[in-house]
């Protein structure tokens, strides 16, 4: 028992089947650790230890290789909103196939998928794939119709009023995205003197 927790601690709790498997442990004793309450299965060969708390935003992450957090999740994980996302919104590329239907998906060309990635800790302290602010201030300037308005406007206010802005990087980024004008009245909106 002492080597499982030490395996789940590694990741906050947080083990799949295949690592379980890769330490020797077999099948019949993953089941039987579920049926005793030791691990709770919450995915496709994915499991929580029973002493932490379930991390939705990891969970997706490794179920779903091929994506990152975008728009309103990603103005969460980033602390520019404080509304926790009732689905969780990402951005994957073009022709991508993903395995969970209570996404709310977003799809870019192959050029723009990796613009702006970072990555953050999560309130479990699990490292959390997401666009850095200026991607995400781009992302739901262009998605305005399609995110929340109370979401979109408490973004936009707290990245500009009580954020450091990196302008010349948000002009990059609205540049590479062809939504330099959109952005730059945005800005202009909350930048006068």
């Amino acid at each position: 028992m002492d080597r499982l927790e030490k395996l789940c601690s590694e990741q906050n709790g947080y083990i799949t089947s295949s690592k379980l498997l890769k330490n020797n442990y077999t099948k019949y004793q993953i089941r039987q650790f579920v049926k005793e309450g030791i691990l709770e299965r919450v995915g496709r060969g994915q499991y929580v230890h029973q002493g932490y708390l379930v991390d939705e935003f990891l969970i997706y992450q490794d179920l779903n290789k091929n994506f990152i957090y975008s728009n309103e999740t990603a103005l969460y994980l980033l602390n520019l909103t404080d509304r926790y996302p009732l689905s969780f919104s990402v951005t994957t590329k073009h022709k991508q196939h993903l395995r969970n239907h209570k996404l709310k998906v977003y799809y870019v060309k192959d050029e723009n998928y990796d613009l702006g990635v970072t990555t953050v800790k999560d309130l479990s302290g699990n490292d959390i794939k997401v666009y850095n602010s200026e991607r995400t201030i781009c992302d739901i300037i262009k998605n305005k119709n399609k995110i929340d308005t109370q979401i979109y406007v408490q973004g936009i206010q707290n990245y500009f009023l009580n954020h450091k802005p990196n302008l010349r990087q948000l002009a990059q980024y609205a540049k590479k995205l062809n939504m330099s004008k959109k952005v730059m009245e945005i800005v202009e909106l909350y930048m006068k003197p």
